[in-house]
């Protein structure tokens, strides 16, 4: 046995041990046994790496995809995924500190944002509604602008983004295969989620459809929704870029499973998400005729008759328990969302998803312009300033991340976000014309699936998979607009690059 093969058998013992406790600790031992099991696939199969600083980035990517699952006991605020973050930042800029050609190779316009947007939160504290939420979303906003600090520096070359898509690839396949199988047995995984607090007190037919909807390793359904939507165009472009048939097939079929998931969940703006990465996916296909032959056709085609029979009949395989009486609940409920569109009368203060939206909508506009609050509540203090307002209920999450941008930042945070925005959206678009990279523009649909996506979550920034989305994004940025698409390393950097065992 070799001295890398220790190294990474001590690594994984270690993994595994701490997701295990946790695990027994909290009951949850489904959840960790199958986390324990997708790192160890991943590193040891799939990737085969034997490195230190590899192998604790894909458990960094696996422990960002289980989300909330493996938290501390008596501490459910924090998660296994802040421990893995914490040691991770340490190790990358233990790198980072050691070979300064790597701090060259990030984007630094990007930190640059990072800075400003910072600072800013932490002044938005002085004017804030409540100061504890303000510093709860400093915490909260630090860590996934770590996390993608993070990503960038690791993603610094192609061999590493390589690695990056594959883990993506995998995990992305995984929730979509997780989530079938939940539509099919009609159980969700025990896992906590946003019914926890009510489920009891909800009527039996409103229990059972709750119960046979997916929700993976996500709080609440919606976050799944917008979670396939705003990834899965990943594996759209996967099919262009992999040369092996059978994988090819198996991106099709995931992509119809995963359509078929958010019309079950019923979650419009996912669906409407799907829809516009397969539209831009189209347009790309078109657009490349000459270089990618028949399947720019016929790939097309495939995920569009997908969405279409995913939207009419998706609901069928569902598992619903009948009530006592025996009726039957399977019913489309995506396509009466949508019908019910159509006669909707929106009533500002009324009940209902909809009549609720836009009372947010409307009274953070008025916050923010009529009333002239234009630097916004504070950071985090959306929901203090709907909660205050008395007039949603017992709803006071946004349900939009530009409303929420708008009620934290005010029109600066607008105005920076704006940029920001469209700086990966452009800055993607041109370096995959120049370079014909395809991920480039895997991360160009993904970041125009989110924009209606960020409607459906009730907080986007409680969704790891967007800042996921938005790494990666950068990531691409980094790795490919580079002519050589290479890191070239110092000296001193061609050794290996831990040592601590």
């Amino acid at each position: 046995m070799t001295r890398e093969d220790v190294i990474r058998n001590i690594f994984l013992a270690i993994i595994c041990a701490i997701s295990g406790v946790l695990g027994i600790a909290n009951g949850s031992y489904l959840i960790s046994i199958m986390y324990i099991l997708t790192v160890m696939v991943l590193i040891v199969f799939i990737l085969k790496d034997k490195d230190l600083y590899n192998m604790f980035y894909t458990v960094l990517l696996v422990s960002a995809f289980y989300d909330y699952t493996l938290y501390v006991p008596g501490i459910e605020s924090v998660y296994l995924f802040h421990i893995v973050l914490g040691l991770f930042t340490l190790m990358s800029l233990f790198r980072l500190f050691r070979d300064k050609d790597i701090f060259m190779t990030l984007d630094k316009k990007v930190l640059a944002i990072y800075v400003v947007w910072f600072i800013y939160m932490c002044a938005s504290i002085t004017w804030s509604l409540n100061k504890s939420l303000a510093i709860k979303y400093i915490a909260i906003y630090l860590m996934m602008f770590t996390f993608i600090v993070n990503m960038m520096i690791y993603n610094i070359n192609k061999e590493r983004i390589k690695k990056t898509i594959t883990t993506l690839l995998s995990l992305i396949l995984l929730i979509i295969i997780i989530g079938f199988i939940e539509v099919i047995l009609g159980r969700q995984l025990p896992v906590k989620h946003y019914a926890d607090a009510f489920m009891s007190a909800l009527p039996e037919v409103d229990q059972n459809l709750i119960n046979a909807r997916p929700i993976v390793f996500s709080f609440n359904p919606n976050n799944l929704s917008a979670t396939l939507a705003m990834l899965l165009p990943i594996c759209f472009y996967a099919i262009y870029k992999v040369k092996n048939i059978i994988f090819r097939i198996t991106c099709i079929l995931a992509s119809l499973i995963a359509f078929s998931l958010i019309s079950i969940i019923t979650s419009r703006t996912g669906f409407a998400a799907a829809a516009v990465g397969v539209v831009v996916f189209s347009i790309y296909s078109i657009a490349n005729i000459k270089n990618i032959g028949l399947k720019g056709i016929v790939c097309p085609v495939l995920l569009v008759i997908s969405l279409l029979v995913a939207y009419n009949y998706s609901y069928k395989i569902m598992n619903v328990s009948p009530t006592e009486s025996g009726q039957d609940q399977k019913k489309n409920g995506l396509a009466n969302k949508v019908n019910a569109l159509e006669d909707a009368e929106i009533q500002e203060g009324g009940e209902g998803s909809l009549n609720v939206r836009v009372t947010i909508i409307k009274d953070v506009l008025k916050g923010a312009i009529k009333e002239k609050h234009y630097l916004g509540y504070g950071v985090g203090n959306v929901e203090q300033y709907i909660k205050d307002q008395g007039n949603t209920g017992n709803i006071y999450s946004p349900h939009c991340y530009p409303i929420e941008i708008l009620a934290d930042f005010g029109l600066p945070g607008i105005a920076l976000y704006g940029v920001y925005y469209l700086y990966l959206l452009i800055q993607n678009i041109i370096i995959g014309i120049r370079k014909k990279s395809i991920m480039c523009f895997a991360a160009v649909t993904g970041l125009i699936a989110f924009a209606p996506a960020s409607f459906g979550p009730s907080s986007i920034t409680y969704v790891f998979s967007y800042w996921i989305l938005i790494g990666f994004a950068i990531a691409c940025i980094q790795v490919y607009k580079k002519e050589n698409n290479q890191f070239k390393p110092t000296s001193s950097s061609l050794m290996k690059e831990y040592r601590m065992i």
